[in-house]
């Protein structure tokens, strides 16, 4: 129960110092871009076609997440089986990534040896020294996998078809993680179950 416990209140707090840093700097993009409001002083978006600029030989599948390094460049992990089977050959690698201008730099990902890639990919994430952390979302999917940035394997935690419920050892369909610089500790949400 005290694990339960410690856990949401880590969770709780992570979610108000995220959104105390982040205020200050929504502000003043909403403030610097006033032309651009919509009804009520709330800003709209509106989507760039031209961003990421995806090589013509490959097509998305649904993008689940994005992250960005510490070089600003952003990675995103895309759904390669949500494509229509006609298209399926013509599929990017899952992990993609582009600069800040969203040229594309690399692509990477899927099964190989070593580790278990996720059936249904749902979350990526680059911590602060630089690896490339990703999670599946399928009910199989109980495993962590990390990389490189080159996309080298360097670990796996817990393993496909080795999920639970809330009171188990295992990891079940885990939907976020994040590093903590300080203390170089893993936090991760775990699942939908």
């Amino acid at each position: 129960m005290k694990h339960k416990l410690l856990a949401g209140v880590v969770v709780v707090g992570l979610v108000v110092i995220v959104s105390c840093m982040s205020r200050p700097v929504l502000s003043q993009v909403a403030s610097a871009d006033a032309p651009h409001r919509g009804q009520g002083g709330v800003p709209t978006f509106e989507l760039d076609p031209s961003w990421p600029k995806v090589p013509a030989k490959w097509r998305l599948g649904s993008v689940s997440s994005a992250s960005a390094d510490a070089q600003d460049n952003i990675w995103i992990i895309h759904r390669p089986r949500s494509l229509p089977a006609d298209l399926r050959a013509d599929s990017a690698p899952p992990v993609l990534e582009f600069d800040n201008a969203g040229n594309f730099i690399q692509a990477w990902g899927g099964e190989g040896a070593g580790y278990e890639w996720p059936q249904n990919e749902h979350s990526i994430y680059v911590d602060y020294k630089g690896f490339v952390w990703i999670l599946g979302s399928d009910k199989r999917d109980g495993q962590i996998l990390k990389f490189t940035k080159a996309g080298k394997f360097v670990m796996q935690i817990g393993h496909s078809d080795q999920t639970g419920d809330s009171n188990s050892q295992y990891l079940s369909r885990p939907t976020g993680l994040w590093v903590y610089p300080k203390t170089n500790e893993l936090f991760v949400s775990d699942g939908y179950v």
